[in-house]
């Protein structure tokens, strides 16, 4: 006797629509000689320094689960940017942290265009609706037109990268406070480029309770731990921590992070030695026909190219150069982004552009 086969569904139908939706957030796995893609400090660590941490991770229990809370290292990282502990929360990255308050607010979520891509990727696979708000034409944020489409959508978040990411400009304190006090939602200001443009809205965060403030430290040097630092009210804490996952910062990252900071004087070295690497590309780029680079306080370079950006991206990397292929339509068409590398990279880069072009 035959019995009837009962017809599954496609196992991928389970997964929720936001998420059967999306793209993923793409990383070029390429390997090149020279890296200039992924905003990271070129430069190792001193050997000593190695070394140090090195004896730290011999000696972390392994064995047992991480501080919960980080105390340590979340102390550490309050003394090198002048933080209080107590209104304080670390992640796993940013990244955990823009999904912890997505998590805590919910949507709509209101964000600049262009801007970070995770703020949009993270509240649409978290079910949100995402209001998008054209920068001007100078990459400057337009103030009453977050407030407009704050209030009309209702929005619980707003996420302002200051400097924003990919256009490597600082939005204006004027412009950023109006949204701040006009606005009924929290306001995320992402400082992940603070250390390259030395400017930051910390001393407002008391005055306004919807404040939060993002940091990270992987752009001074430390990608590889993932640790982002979210600083807000006690009361905003308090909250986040309650969906905050257990563990999130392993016990290597902890001891790692411990030991450079105690090095925070060669960490910012190599972040005064970028800024003048900076400031020589930059100047070099005017210099280059076709190329015009647009004004920036992070540790990258967005720039416009005359000519076929896409084969100009395609080029270099054939020739082992990785920048950021920025190249679609919308505000972006033409545009590539480089990150500032060591001087020899940085010469390597210009030379091989130049020669391209």
């Amino acid at each position: 006797m035959k019995t009837k086969s009962r017809k599954t569904k496609d196992i991928v139908d389970l997964v929720q629509p936001a998420v059967r939706g999306l793209a993923a957030y793409h990383i070029d796995e390429t390997s090149v000689r020279v890296k200039l893609d992924a905003m990271e400090n070129p430069f190792l660590l001193p050997d000593s320094i190695g070394k140090e941490i090195g004896k730290a991770a011999q000696r972390a229990l392994i064995n047992r689960y991480p501080d919960p809370s980080a105390k340590k290292l979340k102390q550490a990282i309050a003394r090198y940017w002048k933080m209080d502990p107590a209104r304080m929360l670390l992640g796993n990255g940013s990244d955990e942290l823009i999904q912890a308050v997505i998590l805590a607010f919910g949507g709509p979520v209101v964000a600049p265009s262009p801007s970070f891509a995770m703020y949009e990727i993270t509240a649409l696979a978290l079910s949100q609706k995402v209001v998008t708000v054209p920068l001007t034409n100078e990459f400057g944020l337009d103030a009453d037109a977050v407030i407009k489409a704050a209030k009309r959508s209702k929005a619980k978040v707003i996420f302002l990268a200051c400097p924003n990411n990919p256009t490597g400009n600082r939005f204006s304190d004027a412009a950023v406070r109006k949204v701040l006090e006009k606005v009924d939602a929290a306001v995320v200001i992402d400082e992940a480029y603070v250390s390259f443009s030395g400017k930051t809205f910390l001393p407002f965060l008391k005055m306004h309770r919807n404040m939060i403030i993002l940091r990270t430290l992987s752009k001074i040097g430390l990608a590889g731990l993932r640790i982002g630092v979210l600083t807000a009210s006690k009361e905003i804490i308090g909250e986040l921590n309650k969906i905050r996952l257990p563990y999130n910062i392993n016990t290597l990252s902890q001891a790692a992070g411990l030991v450079a900071l105690k090095h925070a004087s060669t960490l910012n070295k190599q972040i005064s030695l970028l800024i003048s690497e900076r400031r020589k590309l930059y100047n070099a780029l005017l210099r280059t026909p076709g190329v015009t680079p647009f004004p920036t306080e992070t540790n990258f370079i967005l720039m416009w190219i005359e000519r076929d950006a896409t084969k100009v991206f395609q080029a270099l990397k054939k020739r082992g150069i990785l920048v950021k292929n920025l190249d679609q339509p919308g505000p972006l068409k033409g545009c590539l982004r480089v990150t500032i590398g060591t001087p020899a990279e940085n010469k390597e880069f210009l030379k091989t552009l130049k020669q391209i072009l």
